[in-house]
């Protein structure tokens, strides 16, 4: 084991000068003969600050931080959460922050725009200290760092807490071992085919050698750092560009070597309830009145994964997703990208304009934790008999016993009348040919739309929702 640079991600509202900072610490290393040169970047990039090494990683903020954890590749070692020492806290400061808690992972503040005169970074700290985020100085011991993106006044302090941070987490990875990197951007290049921006975990990541994700494969045609430059080996902590790939591997997704592709990591969705525990539930409404009426009248078995006032979004079907929670619309609008991504992650999304109709459904839910599908229908049920393996993918060999499972069915995974999963239909094959659906008394393969960790005599069951 040796050690290997911390890896960070910088979040916050838009327009609180994530870019900017990311911008002024990329400079931080860069000789003022090379600055003008780095125009590009590969979504990561690593800087020098008193001969250690920091990778950073320069993504859509919360989004893909939270695609990442939601498939079980946490890469992240430490946040630096910013925001505007004018401005204060915002609907997006709030729901980092609530990325951030369920993740799990180390945080720091960055207040910055100090150069601005109305800048008052008390009401800052007061602010985050009203959202549960307890700053040196008031009560707690997050850092709290005041900076200037823009003159670059307070960058050094900054970089010295994080030097500070992570060192204190002895973070260390074997390059000798297995491979293992995460994608944090994956693009179709019209010229060069599929990309993939990775930051290697453990392992050495070479040119030539063989690649796998749950979902694409490939050989390591080309190995760029953030400069585009050539590389021939990543090492753990090092963000790397891959070229090679047949096709564009999905952001979160873990790469591994040859050796390792059958056991590639497997990501079990999990959308409903089980016995002991509670309803997990995200909130959101279209005033702040409304949303406190439902909250104050939520009960003991409601566990509150978030709450906020607006539109369900892409970051908050990742959160409940990831957490295993239901998502509750009261009066406000699921947007088009939201609603693909809760069918593509199998979330559930329900809408109300009637508080009392909301309170009643969650009412009936927490009551039948043990009957989790009580708003559903069930279309279809098969016995898992086999497991195949087609084009790198797991396609469960089924026998249909009752109804009919199509082509895009939402279907729970059980074993021992316990619920482990949800998934969508992707395809379904009889022998050869591709069909739209499985009838019963018939054998059928099925593959679904996430990895699901079946084995044979578990049961599937197709529904849609009430």
């Amino acid at each position: 084991m040796r050690k290997r640079p911390p890896i960070i991600t910088v979040m916050g509202h838009i327009d609180h000068g994530k870019t900017t900072l990311l911008d002024a610490l990329r400079q931080t290393s860069v000789a003022a003969k090379e600055a003008g040169g780095i125009t590009q970047h590969i979504g990561a990039y690593q800087i020098e600050y008193q001969g250690k090494k920091l990778t950073f990683i320069d993504t859509p903020g919360h989004a893909a931080f939270s695609a990442m954890r939601s498939r079980g590749a946490a890469v992240t070692d430490l946040v630096i959460l910013v925001v505007d020492a004018v401005e204060s806290v915002k609907p997006q400061t709030k729901e980092c922050l609530e990325h951030i808690k369920v993740a799990k992972v180390p945080f720091l503040v960055a207040i910055n725009k100090m150069d601005l005169p109305n800048a008052v970074p008390e009401i800052v700290k007061k602010d985050l200290a009203d959202n549960g985020v307890m700053v040196e100085g008031y009560g707690g011991d997050i850092v709290c760092v005041p900076i200037s993106a823009k003159t670059k006044k307070g960058i050094p302090e900054l970089l010295e807490m994080v030097l500070l941070m992570t060192e204190m987490m002895k973070l260390t990875a074997n390059p000798s071992g297995p491979l293992k990197a995460v994608v944090i951007e994956s693009t179709l290049d019209p010229k060069r085919g599929p990309a993939a921006t990775v930051i290697v975990q453990s392992g050495t990541l070479t040119v030539g050698r063989e690649v796998h994700t749950p979902e694409a494969s490939g050989r390591v045609r080309n190995l760029l750092d953030y400069r585009h430059q050539p590389l021939t080996a990543a090492l753990p902590g090092d963000p790397a560009l891959i070229l090679g790939f047949k096709q564009a591997p999905v952001i979160g997704s873990v790469v591994v070597g040859q050796e390792q592709a059958v056991k590639a990591p497997t990501v079990v969705t999990k959308t409903a309830v089980s016995e002991g525990e509670k309803l997990k539930l995200l909130i959101k409404a279209d005033v702040s009145g409304s949303l406190e009426a439902i909250v104050n009248n939520l009960g003991d078995a409601v566990e509150l994964i978030s709450q906020g006032v607006g539109n369900i979004n892409e970051s908050d079907v990742l959160l409940a997703q990831s957490t295993g929670a239901r998502i509750l619309a009261f009066r406000v609008k699921v947007s088009s990208q939201a609603e693909s991504l809760a069918e593509k992650e199998a979330v559930l999304i329900k809408s109300y304009q009637l508080i009392h109709e909301l309170l009643n459904d969650i009412q009936d839910q927490a009551l039948k934790l043990l009957e989790p599908t009580i708003d559903e229908q069930v279309l279809g049920e098969a016995k898992v008999l086999q497991e195949f393996t087609v084009r790198g993918g797991k396609i469960a060999g089924c026998q249909v016993n009752l109804g009919k499972l199509s082509l895009n069915d939402m279907v729970h995974l059980f074993r021992d009348d316990q619920l482990l999963a949800t998934s969508r239909i992707k395809s379904i094959y009889q022998g050869k040919e591709s069909v739209d659906k499985a009838k019963r008394g018939e054998q059928y393969g099925i593959g679904f739309a996430n990895k699901l960790d079946f084995q044979p005599k578990d049961k599937l069951v197709a529904f849609k929702t009430l």
